[in-house]
């Protein structure tokens, strides 16, 4: 049988990363297990597997093949990490005390630089250096560790979604595929560029929606520690609450991975949906759905604090001025055009093939 390594090298990835004890991020041998957990955790006919890939690019990866891989790139996992310290930093999220206060200082120039590259997109992050202003406070660590899982959480699920969906096989018609995320489109060539998005939308929803019912589990089935017990007090007491954050981290993600160049560019020529079109198509579902049975009225609520609370997070983290229109650069006519022809193009996508 095939190894991983195998696998990817015969798809042209990079290897595994070998996981080490001593890793100065400090957190890549424990999110390799909450990575496997996750993988094991959908029923799937073939063993399906999580490794960390050794390359600093922003992606991750599913594979189909003899087993399911889903890889997230060394590059994703520290933007991840650097994106949730800069928060426990910033001060966000006061109730959670500890360190300094919350400021708003945003600055023209850096304002003018894309939100992945102030965040040092590619480079290693190193816990000792990185935590140093926030470590010493429990209540910044819980912080950190908290946007940190629903982060790490949402971009692990929307690979197993593509593998749950058999969205390669199903593309391909074959039994092997392969399925890269690298966060921002670019313009397709040989696929169906609404059958592409159909399958980032589905994917994204999948991910939203196990995030959000895995945080609310666990919060249940540690309600006796501690930790628990002031994470529900300050900043998670209920599921409308839940519902809402991981909304928020969630748009917060789009925001800082979103490199804008799909403006200009016709919509139905891309491989992903840009970044503010999939936080519609996001908020859509939750009014839907309405995971963990909150109210439509609460699922409205949520809606509105990401839309405002993503851009206020990502001003104060980084320094910049917020772009309170970029929502609202897809939600014009041909937008919600384009919208519709997915959500038609959606059911031929949607759940796993029969064995």
């Amino acid at each position: 049988m095939k190894t991983i390594s195998d696998i990817l090298r015969s798809w042209k990835l990079p290897p595994p990363l070998k996981i080490r004890f001593d890793d100065p991020t400090g957190f890549l041998f424990p999110f390799h297990e909450e990575g496997m957990d996750i993988c094991r955790a959908v029923p799937r006919p073939r063993e399906c597997s999580f490794t960390f890939i050794e390359s600093t690019g922003m992606q991750a990866v599913a594979v189909q093949d003899e087993i399911d891989i889903v890889g997230v790139y060394a590059g994703m996992f520290w933007m991840l990490c650097r994106l949730a310290s800069s928060a426990a930093t910033s001060g966000v999220f006061p109730a959670m005390v500890g360190g300094k206060e919350p400021e708003w200082k945003p600055d023209v120039n850096r304002s003018l630089r894309l939100p992945r590259d102030l965040l040092d997109e590619g480079k290693q992050f190193n816990w000792e250096a990185e935590s140093a202003t926030w470590k010493e406070y429990p209540e910044r660590q819980m912080l950190f560790l908290v946007i940190l899982n629903v982060l790490f959480r949402f971009v692990v699920n929307h690979e197993v979604g593509h593998i749950w969906n058999d969205h390669g096989r199903r593309r391909l018609g074959k039994a092997a595929s392969l399925c890269i995320d690298s966060v921002e489109p670019s313009q397709i060539t040989v696929d169906d560029p609404i059958a592409a998005q159909a399958r980032e939308i589905i994917a994204d929803s999948f991910a939203f929606k196990r995030t959000i019912e895995v945080l609310d589990r666990e919060l249940e089935l540690t309600a006796e520690l501690k930790m628990t017990k002031i994470v529900r007090e300050k900043l998670l007491p209920n599921r409308d609450e839940i519902a809402s954050f991981v909304l928020i981290i969630v748009f917060l993600y789009f925001r800082v991975s979103d490199l804008s160049n799909w403006r200009g560019q016709a919509r139905d020529t891309l491989t992903h949906p840009p970044a503010p079109f999939r936080a519609h198509a996001l908020a859509a579902a939750l009014l839907e759905h309405r995971h963990l049975g909150i109210s439509e009225k609460s699922a409205g609520l949520a809606i509105q604090k990401a839309s405002l609370g993503s851009a206020a997070l990502m001003t104060v983290i980084l320094g910049i001025y917020p772009d309170l229109h970029w929502l609202e650069n897809v939600s014009g006519t041909q937008d919600k055009d384009h919208f519709q022809r997915i959500f038609e193009e959606i059911p031929n996508w949607h759940g796993p093939l029969a064995i």
